[in-house]
């Protein structure tokens, strides 16, 4: 029994054809799908490291800033603290020379997240210690601003008595040059969130 040569060679191309449609193009075709997904998990993590990226130079960035960061925080507080708060007054009242009488919490008020905290303070003293009082305020790391001063005499000699020390200056002069004690009272906001 011998087999044409011609219906073999065509037998074995068949079984080939038959083998590489059944076998290999089904490989290849999970090649081409795995090729597909590993370039879309490659595209994944190029966001994802661009994005940690980002973020590490905005950590970086904060880093840097720090002080400058810390400076707002002291100047917005995430609390009032009103102990911190009181104690401040008291402690720059006293260095600038002034006596507080009284302070209280006048008003309390939240707006978009950021608390509106006024305060009444009753002080006594001369003019130059108000002045200084204001400067420190001014130069604090918080946020303070003064809305409204209003001031009498409080024991400061008048201009009659000036004048019956034997004082040769006008009244009204005299009565302002003096370094008496006053009584003041200010309303002080300050701002935290």
């Amino acid at each position: 029994m011998q087999i044409d040569k011609p219906i073999f060679i065509a037998i074995i191309l068949f079984i080939v054809l038959l083998s590489a449609f059944f076998f290999v193009v089904p490989q290849y075709k999970n090649l081409k799908s795995l090729q597909i997904d590993l370039g879309q998990k490659n595209a994944e993590y190029i966001a994802k490291f661009d994005y940690y990226a980002q973020i590490k130079k905005n950590y970086d960035d904060i880093q840097k800033r720090k002080a400058d960061i810390q400076k707002i925080d002291d100047a917005l507080p995430k609390n009032p603290n009103f102990g911190q708060l009181i104690y401040y007054f008291q402690k720059k009242a006293g260095e600038s020379g002034l006596v507080l009488k009284t302070i209280s919490l006048s008003q309390s008020s939240s707006a978009g997240g950021i608390n509106n905290l006024t305060f009444s303070l009753g002080i006594s003293g001369d003019y130059v210690s108000l002045e200084n009082f204001m400067i420190s305020l001014e130069k604090s790391a918080r946020l303070f601003e003064i809305s409204s001063i209003s001031f009498g005499s409080s024991g400061a000699p008048s201009a009659q008595q000036v004048a019956k020390a034997g004082s040769t200056a006008v009244p009204a002069i005299a009565q302002f040059q003096n370094t008496g004690v006053f009584s003041f009272s200010f309303q002080v906001r300050t701002y935290s969130y």
